[in-house]
């Protein structure tokens, strides 16, 4: 395929990621020369893919109109409602992921009002979301979305994602070395298939501080559209989520069920404490 039409998409990725950006960021996070950069973005505000406005570049709406016919559009409108009625049973963040490329692309999101970068992804061997979408995953087909082995350690990518600024430097803020972390970061294939054997068996994925030690998750397989592995997770602090295990077991269950509803979502919430559902 043409390194130009790729290179193009990237940086329409990228301004999705971080915009609205100016040319010298967008050249500095994508590692094009801003040269080249300055003349791509020219020829894409002709056509409406980006527009301008106060020195950055933002999307435009040729590119808002892209992929709504696609089935991603109908899993991202499909889950919306899931993620929001979890993070309403729960406290929590709730998130959705869906299969994109070589990674766990998160798309939808509710629970914190600190925007969380929609569209950012997550290696397929860290973090219980990604995990979970491995495991749905034939061993071949994993295997050609996985870096060379040893696998690259995550933290720091995940501090970073795009995104994620306001929440990383909130619960990564100490960052410490990768030997203080749980060993439940894969470093091979071996490693990561006694891992995913597990996720299979139990029917979900928890990790108590794999990235960092205030950060943990709990994450369940999602049908979200036929051929996509998908993950529905709720993340929190590690003692929370211990402290709510049942409960969040329960609603991301209820979540991952066919067609499931906010009101089974919230009457397996209430059925945790015995309790008649609310609505």
């Amino acid at each position: 395929m043409s390194k130009t039409f790729m290179r193009g998409l990237a940086l329409l990725e990228t301004i999705d990621l971080h915009g609205p950006i100016t040319i010298t960021e967008l050249a500095r996070r994508s590692g094009v020369d801003k040269s080249i950069v300055s003349r791509t973005i020219t020829a894409c505000e002709l056509d409406g893919w980006v527009a301008r406005s106060d020195g950055k570049v933002a999307l435009g709406p040729r590119a808002a109109l892209l992929g709504r016919s696609s089935d991603a559009e109908a899993a991202v409108q499909h889950a919306e409602p899931l993620v929001q009625a979890l993070a309403g049973v729960t406290g929590l963040l709730a998130q959705a992921y869906a299969l994109v490329g070589t990674r766990a692309v998160l798309i939808a999101s509710a629970g914190v009002s600190i925007p969380v970068g929609l569209g950012t992804g997550l290696p397929l061997f860290a973090t219980a979301a990604g995990k979970v979408i491995a495991a749905q995953m034939a061993d071949s087909e994993l295997d050609r979305r996985l870096p060379p082995e040893p696998f690259p350690d995550p933290a720091a990518e995940v501090a970073s994602l795009a995104g994620f600024g306001p929440l990383s430097s909130t619960l990564l803020s100490s960052s410490k070395e990768s030997s203080d972390r749980p060993p439940d970061t894969a470093r091979d294939r071996g490693q990561l298939a006694k891992q995913l054997e597990a996720v299979r068996r139990d029917g979900l994925a928890t990790d108590a501080g794999e990235i960092h030690p205030s950060l943990g998750c709990i994450a369940v397989p999602w049908p979200g559209q036929p051929g996509m592995p998908a993950a529905l997770a709720c993340m929190g602090s590690p003692a929370s989520l211990a402290s709510d295990e049942a409960l969040v077991r329960a609603v991301l269950t209820a979540a991952a069920g066919p067609a499931a509803t906010r009101e089974e979502i919230v009457a397996s919430a209430a059925s945790v404490f015995g309790a008649p559902p609310r609505t």
